[in-house]
């Protein structure tokens, strides 16, 4: 097999980077003398908020080169260069003007995740809240989307011995915030294998507890992946230097031309298994890659069969750390394609569902779906028409794309839409090798 080709036609060049050294904001004046521990606070607040400030108000004004001085070097890595940041956030804010960004009280000691990279965080950052006014909100594409961008936030470190702050997380113009749809698409071609797991399990499930259910045990047992399978295949991939990305990351990539690392790679899980939590979340720390987690809502923290499904506490564990969320309706038991659901179902298993999720979670935006059930065929990917319906309402509900659960070998399948990107499902007949060859020839 080869990697997946998410069409949207063409190809973007990566514009050369430029360099920067990093720059600490202004200390003002503290006024009358204070007890040396108590000034020190203080000043701290003064430089810290300042710098959040100013980083906001850069935000709105598109001062984008202006703040590549004022991130982190963890900050900057995030992104190819300076100047590819720039060019991707002119082109996602060029018809989406912000007016006016406004912070909340900072909590200090927050730890920082890196949004691509679990294995890098930042210890004892200040997290501001923001509330983010776009000038004409309801042009903006999907629906209702200018309001997730007050779930991000500004983070800002502070270190006590030079007296400099720096950003870490960069809120509304972070790579991690919500995605905008334009109104007009620049024709790019990526290669980008998105892989979906189900079960990582230490050992095969045994059909014994399954009780009789022979066809639930013979579901499971296609959907598993043995974790020293896992932890092989994030060896490959860490040993070739592959980058796993987020789908809002490769959504970047697809819309606004934002070049991606090499061997981009994406990992996504469906129904909220236990076992992706106990032993897969361990790998992905461990080798520093990040996925996207589809529970189904009402699944989570239940027990059925052999089977048993993360907790609440899990999932705002992982949010926490550094990983994404998608929606995965209800139960995955409604398919949702050429009006097989009605609108009544529609809108409780998946735009209800999704916002039972961004609450579960801790107010992360969610913005894209994993289909319920197997994506009906080949004739889909040229011609649409049959699910466009479904397309329209659940960009609706604000979902900007979807990631399906293929019939066919991944070789045959293109997306000419991020409504449908096509993934390769992962089991116990997947060798190492030829699931690093899909990373490999990965644009």
């Amino acid at each position: 097999m080869v990697a997946i080709a998410l069409v949207l036609a063409g190809c973007s060049a990566a514009p050369a980077g430029t360099a920067s050294t990093r720059r600490a904001a202004p200390i003002p004046s503290t006024g009358t003398a204070q007890p040396s521990a108590t000034r020190a606070a203080a000043s701290a607040t003064q430089i810290v908020t300042a710098l959040a400030q100013q980083f906001a108000d850069q935000t709105a004004s598109g001062a984008w080169d202006a703040q590549w001085a004022e991130l982190a070097p963890a900050a900057q890595a995030l992104w190819p260069s300076q100047s590819d940041r720039t060019a991707m956030l002119q082109a996602k804010f060029s018809d989406a003007t912000i007016s006016s960004i406004t912070l909340g009280l900072p909590t200090a000691g927050v730890t920082w995740y890196d949004p691509e990279s679990p294995a890098v965080s930042m210890p004892d950052t200040w997290r501001f809240p923001v509330r983010v006014s776009f000038a004409n909100p309801a042009s903006l594409s999907p629906p209702g989307v200018a309001a997730l961008f007050s779930m991000t936030q500004i983070s800002v470190e502070y270190d006590a011995a030079t007296g400099a702050a720096s950003v870490v997380g960069e809120g509304p113009a972070s790579m991690d915030a919500p995605v905008i749809v334009p109104a007009s698409v620049t024709p790019r071609q990526l290669d980008v294998p998105i892989f979906m797991y189900h079960l990582v399990e230490n050992q095969e499930p045994e059909k014994s507890a399954y009780g009789g259910n022979t066809n639930g045990w013979a579901i499971d047992v296609g959907l598993t992946t043995l974790t020293s399978q896992f932890q092989a295949q994030m060896a490959y991939a860490s040993s070739i230097g592959a980058t796993s990305i987020s789908l809002q990351h490769l959504a970047d990539a697809l819309l606004y031309g934002l070049p991606l690392p090499p061997h981009s790679f994406v990992i996504t899980f469906d129904d909220g298994r236990l076992s992706q939590w106990t032993n897969a979340a361990p790998i992905l720390h461990q080798y520093g890659f990040t996925a996207v987690f589809f529970p189904c809502t009402a699944l989570v923290g239940g027990v059925y069969g052999p089977q048993q499904y993360v907790t609440a506490a899990d999932l705002r564990d992982l949010a926490s750390s550094g990983f994404s969320f998608g929606d995965h309706t209800l139960k995955d038991n409604v398919a949702l394609w050429a009006g097989d659901a009605t609108t009544q179902q529609l809108e409780v298993v998946t735009d209800q569902s999704k916002t039972t999720l961004e609450s579960l979670i801790g107010g992360q935006p969610i913005q894209f779906i994993a289909y319920s059930g197997v994506w009906p065929g080949p004739t889909q990917f040229s011609d649409s028409s049959r699910e466009q319906p479904l397309f329209t309402t659940l960009e609706g509900y604000g979902y900007v794309g979807g990631v399906q659960d293929l019939v066919n070998d991944s070789a045959d399948d293109d997306s000419t839409a991020l409504w449908q990107l096509p993934r390769v499902r992962v089991g116990l007949g997947t060798s190492t090798s030829s699931w690093g060859t899909w990373v490999e020839d990965a644009a």
